[in-house]
């Protein structure tokens, strides 16, 4: 018995000393090395590299089992040059795998020349694990410039040169693993990445998409907008009718440019299949526009901002421009509701025609704004009636969407109590789960919108019902903007005022205290219940 008690000891100091080596990470990466090569021919050459050590059961079981790669086998070929398995698939699985085991991966992805024209690189650099070491290289011939852009690290790259062959590589070393918050990405701004590419311009690198679109005039494209347009007078019902078949009708395929060798269908194949990727929705859309009689024309937008390096594996977004009667409509491919477009100053949109950017008037605050006026009333029945005045602004609707969004009132009645829960716009900024975050966050937030709102709310209450929630005039106003909730009393009528103002969209770690507790204030279902007794 004493034997097993020194036994269960000695597993227990095993098991602590392995907390407390490994309690940082799930694992941790002891090399990881990418390397791009474009060589002479135009044929290319993606190698990956990595040595990944595993401390945990969620790594050795969920995490790191398996790696997928992806890639075209008509004009590409994979060759695993190390595995400890010598899986050769596109799902490698990591099998026999232990806590404390290390897992050894290495392979190529080779492809045939003309097939990507060019290095294109954007990699965010840090990984679900730390990195010990992170080598990144590209290697070009000589005549080929390097474009490129290391944001947010602090590496210089070491550039070699010799038989006709340029290497510029980047050696990162102690890497964090990357953040598990929620909105945390490199539009934010404070996310390390690499973009890199051989293209001499973005207008090069977009011209390689731009060339692909269908022609203006397409005989077939033209047809169906006729076909989609038919008993339509207004410009207004036109675009309605052509938005709705490309998002409602056409489906969306997943598959990145990168993954499709930055290659798209032509537009009557993604008819005939209804589905398409983004970059083939887009060209579609621009098509159908066109065949209807506007002038369309495809734009890009970028994840981030970068001096130089950006080329096609940085897009964010295809959009389709559209101007009618002097107003700029701004299409997704994707989605009947307007791409959020307050971040341009900072990631321009590019037009795909002429590589150029393109500018965009800035919307104002009040085309973010929703104003309501709402009145509660109790009818005889006892229900609640809700009537809604007001105005929302034009940069929170869709296009084509008219009519109130607002919820309805939430009344519950018993034991002689009633709660009603005061309606809000289904647009506004308590239904996004911002007001949920946690308490601290060492990253940059970028909230979709400028935000503010005010609702003031009337209720006028029977003989039998009196408001039981305290009178209140709480107002919170700090560097991230400033909130309200009033309530109010006079006779039988109650009178509730709540309104937010985010003074800007991109809020630093040090302001991020204050940004949150406006939001989760106005998030809190308490600030918008009312309480009241019943006779």
């Amino acid at each position: 018995m004493i034997q097993n008690k020194h036994k269960l000891a000695f597993l227990l100091c095993l098991l602590l000393m392995a907390t407390t080596a490994f309690g940082a990470s799930e694992a941790e990466y002891k090399k990881l090395a990418k390397t791009w090569t474009l060589r002479a021919d135009g044929s290319q050459e993606f190698r990956y590299n990595m040595e990944l050590t595993l401390f945990t059961h969620t790594a050795m079981n969920g995490t790191y089992g398996e790696s997928f790669i992806v890639y075209n086998p008509q004009y590409q070929e994979l060759k695993i040059n190390s595995s400890y398995n010598h899986l050769k698939e596109m799902v490698v699985v990591h099998t026999g795998l232990e806590l404390g085991a290390t897992i050894y991966l290495d392979y190529t992805v080779t492809s045939r020349p003309g097939y990507l024209p060019e290095v294109d690189v954007f990699e965010e650099l840090l990984q679900t694990s730390p990195v010990k070491e992170y080598t990144l290289s590209i290697v070009t011939p000589e005549t080929k410039e390097v474009a490129f852009t290391l944001a947010n690290n602090n590496a210089k790259p070491s550039v070699k040169q010799g038989n006709g062959v340029r290497t510029t590589t980047w050696t990162l070393r102690n890497l964090p693993a990357s953040s598990r918050a929620p909105f945390v990405s490199v539009r934010n701004g404070d996310v390390p990445f690499l973009a890199a590419t051989t293209y001499a311009s973005e207008g090069e690198a977009l011209a390689t998409l731009s060339k692909q679109f269908n022609p203006a005039g397409d005989l077939q494209l033209t047809t169906l907008a006729e076909s989609l347009t038919e008993g339509k007078d207004k410009d207004e019902d036109k675009l309605q009718a052509i938005l709705e078949y490309t998002t409602n009708h056409v489906a969306n395929n997943r598959l990145t440019l990168d993954q499709t060798g930055y290659r798209l269908r032509p537009a009557d194949a993604v008819m005939s299949t209804a589905y398409g990727t983004e970059a083939e929705k887009a060209n579609l859309l621009a098509g159908l526009l066109a065949g209807a009689g506007f002038k369309a024309e495809p734009m890009a937008t970028y994840q981030a901002h970068a001096e130089k390096g950006l080329a096609l594996k940085a897009i964010d977004q295809l959009l389709v421009s559209c101007m009618v009667n002097g107003e700029m409509y701004l299409f997704s491919p994707s989605s009947t509701r307007r791409p959020q477009t307050v971040n341009f100053d900072r990631t321009p949109l590019f037009s795909l025609t002429t590589g150029q950017p393109v500018a965009v008037a800035v919307p104002t605050l009040e085309d973010y704004q929703i104003k309501n006026d709402i009145t509660l009333t109790f009818k005889k029945d006892g229900n609640l009636m809700t009537m809604t005045k007001g105005s929302i602004g034009k940069e929170i609707l869709p296009y084509f969407t008219t009519g109130n969004m607002g919820t309805p009132a939430s009344l519950n009645v018993q034991n002689g109590y009633a709660t009603i829960i005061l309606p809000d716009d289904a647009s506004g900024f308590s239904h996004l789960p911002y007001g949920y975050l946690n308490s601290q966050r060492k990253e940059n937030l970028l909230i979709p919108r400028p935000v503010s709102e005010i609702y003031t709310y009337t209720i006028e209450c029977p003989e039998n019902m009196q408001l039981r929630t305290p009178q209140a005039d709480k107002t919170i106003s700090n560097a991230a903007g400033k909130l309200t909730i009033a309530v109010k009393t006079n006779g039988r009528t109650v009178t509730v005022t709540r309104s937010l103002e985010l003074n800007k969209q991109l809020y630093t770690p040090a302001e991020y205290k204050e940004l949150r507790q406006l939001l989760t204030e106005w998030s809190d279902v308490n600030g918008k219940t009312l309480l009241f007794s019943v006779r």
